[in-house]
């Protein structure tokens, strides 16, 4: 009869258990959960900031290209001006070197030219007299065989040398081209190149 009393006594903190072990979720799987939920929180909050520095950075870039644009179409005014004036230059520092070159010439262009023209052979013919860089090349034509147009050229060109007025002011005066002409074969068109001895200073 102890036993029996003895089993029936209660201690002061005892209740009655309630929990349903069997339904509520393990710890361990909770855990797990709220580790899943963060990384994927904080890749898609990194991959918002990527999107939103990335937008920023093509917008800034679009800003600064539209920028340089705008100035390039600013500026290209300028360099239209500078470029016109580079040509201006250019064509007046041309005038001016022409003039030095005909002051350093120790020969009146339109002596010479006057002396061409009285000494010309009759059946030899001027068409064109260019003065460029210190010589003057005549081109002209004259209605001769090859061979009898070489002969006349070479008197001709003996002549300008013993001329007073023309052979000492030249350093060369030579037959540059003598070929048959393309429009009239019984014509043949000549070069004679003279180039000028430098002023004395």
């Amino acid at each position: 009869m102890s036993r029996a009393k003895e089993r029936l006594f209660l201690a002061p903190n005892w209740h009655v258990d309630c929990r349903l072990i069997a339904e509520l979720p393990e710890d361990s799987v909770v855990g797990m959960r709220f580790i899943t939920y963060a990384i994927s929180c904080a890749i898609a909050f990194a991959a918002v900031l990527f999107t939103g520095w990335y937008a920023y950075a093509d917008l800034t870039v679009r800003r600064q290209i539209e920028d340089a644009e705008q100035k390039i179409e600013d500026d290209r005014w300028e360099v239209i001006e500078i470029r016109r004036l580079q040509r201006f230059y250019e064509i007046e520092s041309k005038k001016i070197e022409s003039a030095y070159s005909e002051m350093r010439n120790p020969i009146l262009i339109s002596s010479f030219i006057s002396v061409i023209g009285k000494t010309l052979p009759d059946r030899m013919v001027v068409d064109t007299i260019e003065f460029n860089e210190g010589k003057f090349v005549i081109h002209g034509r004259l209605r001769e065989a090859s061979e009898r147009a070489s002969l006349l050229l070479g008197n001709y060109l003996d002549k300008l040398r013993s001329n007073p007025d023309v052979g000492p002011r030249f350093s060369s005066i030579n037959v540059t081209g003598l070929d048959r002409s393309l429009e009239d074969e019984q014509m043949m068109t000549y070069a004679i190149t003279l180039h000028l001895k430098p002023k004395a200073r």
